[in-house]
């Protein structure tokens, strides 16, 4: 990103956009949010990307863990000192 000062409404469309892929804005921010989307496509551009990335990480959750890499990160956990560590 440019270290140049966003405009104003790229900021707010920035500061939102997680909360706007997880769909936890209210009607009013939605709606704020969309008319930017419309109208600047740098911030658009942005959107797609994070809805991409939402997709494939939920796609890649839903397959099942192989055997042999859940034997391994058992094997990781089993010999983790974690209760030690303050």
């Amino acid at each position: 990103m440019s270290t140049q000062a966003r405009p104003a409404p790229c900021a707010h469309a920035e500061r939102s956009m997680q909360s706007y892929v997880d769909r936890v804005l209210s009607v009013d921010e939605v709606e704020v949010v969309e008319r930017h989307l419309a109208v600047c496509p740098t911030c658009a551009k942005c959107y797609r990307f994070e809805a991409g990335v939402r997709n494939v990480v939920r796609q890649a959750c839903d397959e099942p863990c192989p055997d042999a890499l859940r034997a391994q990160l058992r094997r990781i956990c089993d010999d983790c000192d974690c209760d030690e560590i303050s």
